[in-house]
């Protein structure tokens, strides 16, 4: 039964078909010919064409029969498309049963381990490739197969779809070992693998009259979401409610209908950019990195803290690390192998300067001028929010004051920036007030997991980092300063400051050490 994906992300159950295996046991051949029957569930031409609920051979497939003697090739003798074909060896030596045969003869070259690709390739009406596995002590062989199909139905958009991403709750493709229990095969995943497959069309495939496409996976038990990207870059992605179970069951079907309402196709979000835009005045928007700006110097990398709540800190406060070894701002040096998060006023070409004079940091140089290694590693696309940016974001964008708090995600102190549109998802709590106490964090509380649903939406986190004064630390957990990249005068600059129970722009002196947060410009 069809249903739109609206349907099914509103606590609607999905239901598969299971097709029929056929399977007929005359004999064949002398060992140099087998006979293969082929389960039902969907098909593809070049393997399959679909053909009511059946799966048929067609002429030129080829599989894989590991015997006695090793590894033999076979290729299906020309015919019309049939569940039952004669595979005529072409290569290889198999030798005496019993026989393991494989769908498609590139699914395993050892005969023990099969690997799912993480990308498939589409094909109008079809399975590509559909893997499938049999075991016989005669050169019958019935084969069973060994994923289910998630077909996506696009119904009519004005729009040409390039690929597909599936994400489930456990690994789809990598290595798998099979086992064979009553006659049924099992996947057991072993390794080298990703929980997202990838569909991608040869060429991009139009549905201005509506569109089948056909995945196959190994089973799971939840998706998690799907997205769809266009020929001109543009990116819808669905993701299931958390209390909605769409799986995919071993040889059955499993449909979903995205109907045009479903297909709103918006610019894919930059890499290392967080999802959430906030008004930065009244006609800009940004979109802040995925956590605070870290150097190291004995690469000369830049890059962007894995997680929100991640700083540096020093020997023993902090929680980034190098190698095992506990990174500390205090070792910043030129040769540092370690990671710093702490810089001097516009050191985006000298981050590792820590003299204490202020005219050493007169001319700003913004630290985005740089390739952040893991924020798209091209120059000049992040940058650093201005004073009266920081302020109208703080203060005069529409429901500032709902829009802050201070709180700790995963043990850290630091401050909590919602997004212009805001939801609190329905398993977390947002309390938009700050504590009594300069050290006093505990307004919002989130565990690492928690604070994974609130970022998905937009929240922003900054981390109460501490200050370097020349190469000296101090209030580190308690609190947060970051540069902006407007001076005040000759000896103080502007930053956004905050403790437990507060957040305001202050000032501070040019060689102080602070934190940078990134943003860049949405259009």
């Amino acid at each position: 039964m069809k249903r739109t994906l609206a349907s099914l992300l509103s606590l609607m159950a999905l239901t598969g078909i299971t097709m029929l295996a056929s399977c007929n046991k005359e004999d064949v051949g002398n060992g140099t010919q087998f006979r293969a029957t082929i389960e039902g569930c969907a098909a593809r031409d070049g393997k399959t064409t679909l053909s009511g609920t059946a799966l048929n051979w067609v002429e030129g497939d080829q599989v894989a029969i590991y015997g006695t003697a090793g590894r033999g090739q076979y290729t299906a003798t020309p015919q019309s498309p049939a569940t039952v074909a004669l595979f005529d060896n072409v290569s290889g030596t198999t030798g005496d049963g019993p026989f393991r045969a494989f769908y498609p003869s590139t699914l395993t070259t050892d005969g023990a381990t099969i690997n799912l690709p993480a990308q498939q390739t589409y094909v109008e009406n079809s399975i590509n490739e559909f893997p499938m596995y049999a075991e016989s002590a005669t050169n019958q062989l019935a084969f069973k197969n060994l994923c289910g199909v998630l077909k996506l139905h696009l119904t009519k958009a004005n729009t040409n779809i390039s690929s597909i991403s599936v994400t489930a709750n456990a690994e789809v493709n990598g290595d798998y070992t099979v086992s064979y229990v009553n006659d049924v095969p099992y996947l057991s995943y072993a390794g080298n693998g990703s929980k997202t497959v990838t569909m991608a069309c040869a060429t991009a495939q139009a549905i201005d009259n509506g569109r089948d496409f056909y995945i196959y996976l190994p089973a799971f038990d939840s998706l998690k979401s799907i997205t769809l990207t266009t020929d001109d870059g543009r990116v819808c992605t669905k993701t299931v409610k958390s209390n909605i179970c769409i799986g995919v069951q071993r040889s059955t079907v499993t449909e979903i209908t995205f109907g045009e309402n479903d297909m709103e196709f918006v610019e894919p979000l930059p890499e290392g950019a967080l999802p959430g835009l906030f008004s930065v005045s009244a006609t800009q928007q940004v979109r802040f990195s995925q956590g605070n700006l870290q150097y190291q110097a004995s690469t000369d990398t830049w890059r962007f803290a894995e997680n929100q709540y991640d700083y540096v800190g020093d020997a023993t406060q902090g929680n980034v690390f190098e190698d095992g070894v506990k990174c500390n701002n205090l070792l910043i040096s030129d040769t540092y192998t370690g990671w710093i998060d702490l810089f001097g006023w516009g050191t985006g070409e000298n981050p590792t300067l820590y003299s204490t004079d202020n005219s050493d940091y007169r001319t700003f140089i913004d630290w985005g001028i740089n390739a952040i290694s893991n924020g798209g590693n091209l120059p000049n696309t992040w940058r650093t929010l201005t004073y009266s940016e920081w302020m109208y974001l703080i203060y005069n964008r529409p429901n500032a004051s709902a829009k802050k708090a201070t709180g700790t995600v995963n043990g850290v102190h630091g401050l909590i920036l919602l997004p212009d549109n805001w939801n609190t998802p329905e398993s977390c709590v947002f309390n938009a007030h700050f504590s009594d106490w300069s050290d006093d964090y505990s307004s919002n509380s989130y565990t690492s997991t928690e604070w994974s649903i609130m970022e998905a939406v937009g929240a922003i986190f900054l981390p109460a980092a501490g200050l370097r004064g020349g190469i000296a630390l101090d209030y580190l957990g308690i609190n947060g300063m970051y540069w902006s990249s407007s001076p005040w005068d000759d000896t103080w600059v502007s930053f956004l400051s905050f403790v437990g129970y507060t957040a305001n722009i202050n000032s501070g002196y040019y060689y102080w050490g602070l934190s940078v947060r990134l943003a860049r410009n949405s259009n």
